[in-house]
């Protein structure tokens, strides 16, 4: 998942610098989703890898003045995501 997320953030691969920040909150990211209700058997699912890559893309680099617009769409997608049936 560290390699579609890093792709989706526009980090080339071989740029290692982010790994560590990264891995931690997707790790962080992956308990808040289950901690809000999210079966852990979709936890793998395409949409929870978009709803894990907004919550970086939130966290990640110095710029904050787009947190809020990213947290909002990941409580959208985690929201959404609860509905489903594991």
């Amino acid at each position: 998942m560290l390699e579609i997320i890093k792709e989706r953030c526009g980090i080339p691969e071989e740029i290692e610098v982010y790994d560590k920040d990264i891995a931690l909150y997707l790790k962080d990211c992956l308990e808040d989703m289950k901690a809000s209700g999210v079966p852990e058997s979709i936890l793998d699912d395409p949409r929870a890898v978009t709803a894990a890559t907004l919550y970086v893309k939130a966290h990640l680099g110095d710029d904050r003045t787009d947190t809020e617009k990213y947290m909002e769409l990941y409580r959208q997608k985690v929201f959404r995501l609860t509905l489903e049936e594991g």
